[in-house]
């Protein structure tokens, strides 16, 4: 594929950003991790948990096809399809950094080894998986921030809100002392980045879907209310 000179000036321009951000975010990692510690707090240490449990793929998901079945049953189909499609867009955003750190194998700020990138193996053994090697980037701040760009595309004012909610758990994986800052800002960058491509992607084809389960159910109405009616008369 041939990009007009435009698009690659523009992703090279993105590419040396994110390099230079996250560059820069390295060098801030222990300083940032020493500012935002709440272990000598019980009350943020348990409100961290909290948040960080909110930021999981479940839950975005649970709440995702929770809020798109209420809007559906109150006939407000357009907003239904935006929550539809801002929760698979952070699902696909998390799903990526989820890959990257498996394969990346960059220990987390509270691991038992000694601080590295060890790729796939660590001594002679495979450490794919292996939550300890799992940091970055941040598969919980690549969902929300994925989330929160999506929606902002779709929607101002619930970008707003989901822009608060991916603060707040990006801060409490720092909180925990589960990921560095430079994890944050490398996931960060994933989910401004891969929101818009997976929308243009993502948006047609959950369309399709979309009408395709609304005939059905539509159709599946039409073919039960007869049959109730029959019954009914048969039985009189």
């Amino acid at each position: 594929m041939i990009f007009p000179a435009g698009r690659f000036n523009r992703i090279w321009l993105w590419g040396f950003g994110s390099l230079l951000l996250i560059g820069t975010a390295v060098l801030l990692d222990a300083p940032v991790a020493h500012a935002v510690e709440v272990h000598s707090s019980p009350f943020l240490r348990s409100f961290a948990h909290f948040v960080s449990r909110l930021g999981e793929g479940w839950v975005v998901a649970a709440a995702g096809l929770l809020c798109c079945a209420v809007l559906s049953l109150a006939r407000r189909a357009n907003a239904a399809r935006i929550v539809l499609l801002v929760a698979a867009v952070g699902l696909l955003t998390g799903a990526t950094a989820t890959v990257l750190r498996s394969v990346i194998g960059r220990t987390r700020p509270n691991a038992h080894v000694v601080q590295g990138v060890y790729g796939i193996r660590y001594d002679s053994h495979w450490i794919i998986g292996k939550s300890e090697f799992g940091s970055f980037p941040s598969g919980h701040t690549a969902t929300v921030v994925g989330l929160a760009a999506a929606a902002w595309m779709l929607n101002r004012r619930f970008g707003v809100a989901m822009g608060a909610y991916a603060l707040l758990v990006s801060w409490s994986r720092l909180a925990q002392g589960v990921h560095h800052f430079s994890d944050i800002v490398a996931a960060c960058i994933l989910g401004i980045v891969g929101a818009p491509i997976l929308l243009a992607l993502a948006g047609p084809w959950l369309k399709t879907i979309e009408q395709t389960f609304h005939a059905a159910w539509h159709g599946a109405r039409r073919g039960v209310s007869p049959g109730i009616g029959s019954d009914a008369s048969s039985q009189v």
